[in-house]
């Protein structure tokens, strides 16, 4: 072994899912010459199996799976993590934005227990500060990035004009936007002239992922995040409490140990418990949550709160995906953590749709198209792959 390659425990939550960086992430780590990667399953890993090992490494990086959907798995393995005797830690966050399901206080709670070192955000590091000060780490604006060996790009020719494939947004997150513009797009795409695909809730995994976009001349999307970002959770749990307050029937909770059985169940399985959840006399607190529209709890909580003092959206994963098989997006006007720039890299469009016909005709434009395309695959490649990201993080650790 080259003893300059830095010995690096790798934590992740690994279970059948179809979150294609989830993948990205771990191959970077794995794939880079500066480290010299062991990669351990924080389902399985017990206690115990940590605090035999980890003083055999130099770095630990939680990957975003580890406090994404759940914390019951990093729970408690982080007082582990804090006994450690030399090497740093690292954690990457997931879903970066008040729910239900994920408490942020708790999750920032955890992240002092452990003692990380370092706190990745896929935020700008001014949401970043704001969020997570409290863990007493150093705070680092990591976001997402291309993985261009799988994410190249697609032939000339192509099957659809746009295609789209992701989860609606909930209600809670205090925004409608995604929610928007897929139904804006799928009641006009006649009218405009474009063959569309729109899926809701059937997300791919990455290879099948790939293959749409690279199919697809272009998508439609938005910077993932909220705009009531907080480091509490006194919103989410006025909210939460008022959802709760409507259900009827029987609905099974998040907390139930069924929810936590259902991570090992293969995709496919999964996939048809989603839907029987979604239409039999059982439901699902997660799926029932949808019940309730966004302009009633927009009505009910968010009209009578500022937004957050930071800049609560981000860049996605998503959107490096686009860029890296060559299909253009058309999204509303953002920042996209300084690194795409409207009209440049992207079809701008307004919030209101003011400008949406304009758009579409640009967009029809194969030069156009072809600029933009470019413009946006040149940069991404130029500082952005997760090559970069895994070199950004090994400077931070060294």
């Amino acid at each position: 072994m080259n003893e300059s390659r830095l010995r690096t425990l790798i934590l992740a939550l690994i279970y059948p899912n179809r979150v294609s960086y989830y993948d990205d992430w771990r191959d970077a780590f794995e794939q880079h010459l500066g480290y010299d990667c062991s990669v351990r399953n924080i389902m399985t890993l017990t206690p115990e199996q940590l605090r035999q090992e980890i003083d055999q490494f130099d770095a630990v990086i939680l990957l975003h799976s580890c406090n994404s959907d759940t914390l019951d798995y990093f729970a408690p393995l982080a007082p582990v993590l804090a006994e450690r005797r030399r090497a740093k830690v690292a954690t990457f966050v997931g879903n970066e934005f008040n729910f239900p399901y994920v408490s942020t206080a708790e999750r920032v709670r955890l992240f002092a227990t452990a003692r990380c070192d370092i706190v990745a955000t896929q935020l700008l590091q001014e949401a970043g500060d704001y969020l997570y000060a409290a863990s007493g780490a150093r705070i680092v604006s990591m976001p997402h990035a291309l993985n261009p060996v799988v994410f190249t790009p697609g032939p000339e020719k192509r099957e659809r004009d746009i295609g789209v494939r992701g989860y609606k947004y909930p209600p809670y997150l205090g925004d409608d936007d995604r929610n928007t513009m897929m139904r804006f797009f799928s009641d006009n795409g006649a009218r405009l002239g474009l063959s569309i695909d729109v899926g809701e809730d059937k997300r791919l995994d990455r290879a099948h992922w790939a293959r749409f976009l690279q199919t697809s001349y272009g998508t439609i999307t938005t910077e993932t995040g909220s705009w009531y970002i907080s480091p509490n959770d006194e919103l989410i749990d006025r909210i939460y409490a008022y959802l709760k307050s409507k259900r009827s029937g029987i609905v099974i909770s998040n907390e139930s140990p069924l929810r936590r059985a259902a991570r090992h169940l293969p995709s496919p399985v999964k996939a048809v418990l989603w839907r029987l959840l979604q239409k039999g006399p059982i439901g699902f607190e997660v799926l029932d949550d949808y019940n309730t529209s966004f302009e009633e709890l927009n009505e009910a909580f968010f009209k009578k709160e500022p937004r957050a003092p930071a800049y609560g959206k981000a860049i996605s994963s998503r959107h490096f995906d686009a860029i890296g098989t060559g299909t253009c997006q058309i999204a509303y006007r953002g920042r996209f953590n300084d690194i795409l720039v409207a009209d440049e890299h992207y079809f701008a469009l307004e919030r209101d749709l003011s400008n949406a016909d304009a758009v579409i005709a640009r967009f029809k434009d194969r030069g156009e198209r072809s600029r933009i395309a470019t413009a946006a695959y040149e940069t991404v490649m130029a500082g952005h792959t997760y090559r970069h990201r895994a070199e950004a993080m090994l400077a931070c650790l060294s």
